[in-house]
């Protein structure tokens, strides 16, 4: 997945059309900056991306005094699809980045509480599985042997982190409520 696109379609399907100053403030306002890497150029660049695919399109130029004249944007039903299969892929988790779910639940627009739901389901799933082969490869493994202390001390790392998103995934779930109620 694309994750400047993801936000750049997210952003304009909540707030319906924007700038590529709005989509930048709001990136900002969202936090997404402080637990995702994705650099401002790269939101640029996506909006080019995006409008050239047809998955954006311009409604207006708007000049205002001094300041450069600034391009407004909306999704197109093209892009809405697109948008809905990033978020889908987004609930479901982008390890090993981790955040995926966090980051399809702040740009919902149209999934409902259920959705969300059964997305929070295959996720845990999900986690479960990789949670399940890291076990499953350090049983194959002398417990005796350096080898099996070496990936044990890295293993034990990456369970932490999975452990810890499908308790946030569990939270989630559990505080839907007011999820669902904040003012996108």
């Amino acid at each position: 997945m694309n994750k400047a696109q993801f936000i750049v379609l997210g952003i304009l399907e909540q707030f319906e059309q924007g700038s590529g100053y709005d989509i930048k403030q709001a990136y900002d306002q969202k936090r997404i900056n402080q637990w995702l890497d994705v650099k401002i150029g790269s939101i640029y660049h996506a909006i080019k991306q995006l409008h050239k695919g047809g998955f954006i399109c311009e409604i207006e130029k708007i000049q205002s005094g001094n300041f450069p004249e600034k391009t407004i944007y909306k999704v197109t039903e093209e892009g809405k699809k697109r948008f809905d299969l990033f978020q889908e892929e987004a609930f479901l988790g982008l390890f090993p980045d981790f955040y995926g779910f966090k980051l399809a639940l702040k740009f919902n627009v149209r999934r409902t509480e259920r959705e969300i739901k059964e997305y929070a389901n295959k996720a845990i799933e999900i986690i479960d599985e990789k949670l399940n082969a890291m076990e499953a490869h350090l049983s194959s493994l002398d417990s005796e042997s350096s080898r099996y202390n070496y990936d044990s001390f890295f293993i034990q790392h990456e369970k932490r982190l999975f452990e810890a998103e499908k308790e946030w995934i569990q939270d989630a779930v559990k505080n839907i409520d007011l999820i669902m109620s904040k003012e996108k």
